[in-house]
């Protein structure tokens, strides 16, 4: 086992390491999307050594709930959780101020705030798969979301159950399509933003307690299959823009 920890142990270099030739031997391309392990054997009792996000493998098999899956010089092979692999990588953000109740957070990121044009940069800071932070100037809530997909804006869940429960206090206790003012926090950028509430189509996140997704606008985005511009959405951008400002 002490042999194995020591060879697993070169993973996160081996894993990036290897020609191109070698790349498209090794089987197909993937990321892992949040800090996990590479166990010895597809069960989580087996030993593991830890591997960071953003990691590339090679998925050359599957066992029940596992990926197996090895570095292109195929000298590394293990097991990943298929949770724990993505197509592509996914976008990294630190852990927001925040005090344990929400409220009180730190607002020394304010001066940082900008405004984009959905269609002129904004589209990029969060990636499609990506992990982002929204802050809701009202009541100083923080939760994590995730991107899912949009083309005219960005269509997003809450990342879990406990960031759902905080969607919802921002509502008001109940989800809605009213449009509140926050801040996006992703790619070390703070982008003033309008969300609403309302679960809607939809989702790739099964144990969240949110049937559905919900929509992020920026400046000059648009609505859903139109090519028109929200007003109540803009108004909440330019008061959270404002608000930092």
């Amino acid at each position: 086992m002490q042999h194995f920890r020591k060879i697993l142990a070169v993973v996160l270099v081996l894993l990036l390491a290897g020609s191109a030739a070698a790349l498209a031997a090794s089987g197909t391309a993937g990321y892992i999307s949040k800090k996990t392990y590479v166990y010895k054997k597809a069960s989580t009792s087996s030993a593991r050594v830890s591997v960071a996000v953003n990691t590339k493998v090679y998925v050359v098999g599957a066992k029940g709930r596992f990926y197996k899956v090895r570095n292109a010089k195929k000298t590394v092979t293990g097991y990943v959780l298929k949770t724990c692999v993505s197509k592509t990588k996914v976008s990294v953000d630190p852990q927001p101020e925040e005090s344990s109740s929400d409220t009180g957070a730190s607002t020394s990121w304010k001066s940082k705030v900008v405004k984009l044009d959905w269609f002129k940069g904004g589209s990029s800071v969060l990636k499609r798969g990506g992990y982002g932070y929204l802050y809701d100037i009202a009541s100083g809530i923080t939760l994590r979301i995730k991107r899912m997909g949009g083309t005219n804006h960005a269509d997003v869940e809450p990342a879990t159950a406990s960031d759902t429960a905080k969607l919802k206090r921002i509502a008001g206790g109940k989800f809605s399509w009213n449009t509140y003012a926050a801040i996006l926090r992703a790619g070390g950028k703070y982008v003033a933003c309008s969300i609403n509430t309302m679960p809607h189509g939809s989702q790739t996140i099964r144990n969240n307690n949110y049937n559905g997704q919900f929509c992020l606008h920026m400046v000059n985005s648009l609505t859903h299959g139109s090519t028109s511009i929200n007003q109540n959405h803009q108004a909440c951008i330019e008061k959270a823009y404002a608000w930092a400002h």
